[in-house]
């Protein structure tokens, strides 16, 4: 049957009031009713479930068992509103289970106390980051969208606005919330991401208090007894955006860069993404945590950097003592925060993409290298996480996120050189995790790289399977038809 563009409209429309299709989508078309591929990877997911037997082009290495679990905001409008922001959606988890050469993907949205009322009521009433819920002053929620950690046998969901969430493993479903014995308090932030140690798996986190003068703490979580301990206590002038952090074998690594909430805009109404702003004209400064504070009295180290705008971090390591080398992703134009909070309006600012960069510290001098450029456009840095605190000389990061023809990078932090592999035209990818390969003699590019993708033509999801060493395709395992955003940030886990 073929239909006219008014019945095709008349049939969208109707489709979307029963919840069979998310009209903010198609309210995306450009005038040939094409769909902007960032908008089509993270729209809102097509459904939950579980699907088993999945098409795989090439072949799954048999010693790759566990699950890539990942976590995104799932939706991009509920009950009829656009969800502008990026940051924007209920939590929509991934897992990718690996079990003897097969693959099964399951998906589903976290069932949070708020999302369960809203759709009890059909309605929204909890703003987002960057959306106000209309005509509702309820606040906001804790969404678990931004990362998915392993801790204990179990997963914690990260929202870095609040406490982390339980989420069961098997099922997905909301546990409740971790506060680590109380050492946490419900009036703290929570990284969403903790850092870990790699021979005791103890966890590394920090928060700010959501109160004047938002003092940060920091916090070491012992994984073998599951105890917290606040390590230190640092009062702040005002609510900075922190993002992610840094572990060498002496020291807990935190920058604050002059990102910070205007919380005058915020009282008078306007979402969190509104409000975020970056003060170019101020310095960034380097907290460095000894890791050894058993008696209390150790205090934190701080050196003045160059502002920057930073989300992420590769790795750090100590190459003599009382030095801290690492790599961070830093942006120098602050139209990244329009683009980001305009994500899904008609027409998109552009920005200055990122580049990858190297520095050193030096902790006794307080002074800091010239900052080494290693590439451009790269987001997501990810290594092998058993190096973390160690010398690790390949970062592999999402070349174009969320772009048509994107690419994953290999970058060769010791000769500044870098590969990539191009997923291809109509296709774009996420970020790169790497998996450690079974057997033989552990190295850090002896291992896998798994990265979830999106297909526009097919409007399908996959996830790719590569060599870390040589980029080479292994396999592609295609996911069932079904759709859902591409998100920031996963983990493989023995789940």
């Amino acid at each position: 049957m073929q239909l006219s563009r008014r019945e095709f409209t008349k049939y969208l429309v109707g489709a979307a009031a029963v919840g069979l299709a998310d009209l903010s989508v198609f309210s995306q078309m450009s005038g040939d009713g094409k769909l902007s591929i960032r908008r089509l990877a993270t729209a809102t997911a097509s459904g939950e479930g579980t699907w088993q037997n999945l098409k795989v082009e090439g072949k799954i290495p048999a010693d790759l068992n566990g699950t890539l679990f990942r976590t995104a905001p799932g939706e991009s409008e509920r009950f009829g509103v656009r969800l502008m922001h990026l940051f924007d959606g209920d939590a929509y988890v991934a897992g990718w289970e690996f079990r003897e050469g097969k693959v099964s993907l399951r998906g589903r949205y976290v069932p949070s106390p708020e999302r369960v009322e809203e759709r009890k009521d059909g309605k929204m009433i909890y703003s987002e980051y960057g959306t106000m819920a209309p005509g509702s002053r309820r606040g906001s929620k804790n969404q678990p969208s931004v990362n998915i950690v392993e801790w204990r046998g179990g997963l914690l969901g990260l929202s870095e606005g609040s406490l982390p969430t339980k989420i069961d493993p098997k099922t997905f479903d909301h546990l409740g919330y971790e506060n680590f014995g109380g050492v946490v308090p419900g009036y703290l932030t929570f990284t969403a991401h903790p850092r870990f140690d790699p021979t005791t798996g103890d966890m590394f986190a920090f928060g700010f208090e959501k109160r004047p003068p938002g003092t940060m703490h920091v916090i070491r979580i012992e994984n073998k007894t599951g105890k917290a301990e606040t390590m230190f206590k640092v009062p702040q002038q005002g609510f900075n955006m922190v993002h992610d952090s840094m572990l060498t074998e002496n020291y807990f690594v935190i920058i604050i860069h002059p990102q910070f909430y205007d919380l005058q805009g915020m009282m008078g109404g306007k979402t969190m993404g509104e409000n975020l702003r970056y003060d170019s004209e101020k310095p960034s400064l380097l907290y460095a945590f000894p890791r050894n504070n058993a008696d209390g009295k150790a205090e934190p180290i701080t050196v003045e950097l160059p502002p920057a705008l930073v989300y992420h971090y590769g790795n750090a390591y100590e190459p003599k003592p009382g030095k801290i080398a690492f790599e961070m992703v830093a942006y120098n134009d602050k139209r990244i925060y329009d683009f980001l909070r305009s994500w899904r309006a008609d027409t998109q600012m552009e920005f200055v993409r990122p580049r990858v960069k190297h520095t050193v510290v030096d902790l006794n001098s307080k002074t800091f290298s010239p900052l080494d450029d290693l590439f451009e456009g790269a987001e997501f840095p990810r290594y092998d996480m058993r190096l973390t605190g160690k010398p690790a000389r390949y970062l592999y990061a999402a070349d174009r996120l969320y772009e048509e023809d994107a690419a994953i990078a290999r970058i060769d932090t010791q000769k500044k050189t870098s590969t990539k592999f191009n997923i291809g035209k109509g296709r774009t990818l996420a970020e790169p995790v790497f998996v450690p390969k079974a057997g033989g003699k552990p190295s850090e590019d002896r291992g896998w790289l798994l990265v979830q993708g999106f297909d526009g033509g097919r409007n399908e999801n996959f996830l790719e399977v590569r060599d870390a060493q040589t980029l080479g395709f292994q396999a592609r395992v295609w996911a069932a038809g079904q759709h859902f955003p591409l998100g920031f940030h996963g983990n493989f886990c023995n789940l």
